[in-house]
């Protein structure tokens, strides 16, 4: 069950990444599947709270108790509490840019999709770190 939620968790996040650089990339051109695009990944962003809370309500407990014994206890403390953070705004920043190409400002829905893909790869790496932790 573990892993399925992990490996679901990876996944949706690298969607994450992978869906706002398409979208970027066809912006400026006429396409129909643009807009059902961004809905689906302003969706994928709520969703992917399913198994990011499973796994931190679940399996965490244990992890953090490794991590802040470890040598690297400021994983938690710094770099978990950023991301559980960062990562409850990540939903809302997705439907802000979904909705600013469903209204067709192509420029401001930009930015915001530039930041949906940088604080998803941001989480990324927060979340490898926070792994290293529990294994140093």
């Amino acid at each position: 069950m573990r892993d399925f939620v992990l490996f679901a968790h990876i996944i949706l996040g690298l969607v994450l990444i992978a869906f706002p650089i398409i979208i970027l990339l066809y912006l400026k051109k006429r396409t129909n599947w643009l807009k059902p695009l961004s809905f689906a990944t302003a969706a994928i962003s709520w969703i992917l709270l399913l198994p990011a809370g499973k796994l931190y309500i679940t399996f965490y407990p244990a992890t953090k108790t490794l991590i802040k014994a470890g040598a690297w206890p400021w994983a938690h403390s710094v770099v978990m509490e950023t991301k559980e953070h960062w990562g409850l705004l990540l939903p809302i920043i997705t439907t802000v840019a979904a909705g600013l190409v469903f209204m067709d400002k192509k420029e401001q829905s930009r930015k915001w999709l530039i930041l949906v893909i940088i604080l998803s790869a941001l989480l990324g790496v927060m979340g490898r770190i926070v792994k290293i932790g529990a294994l140093a």
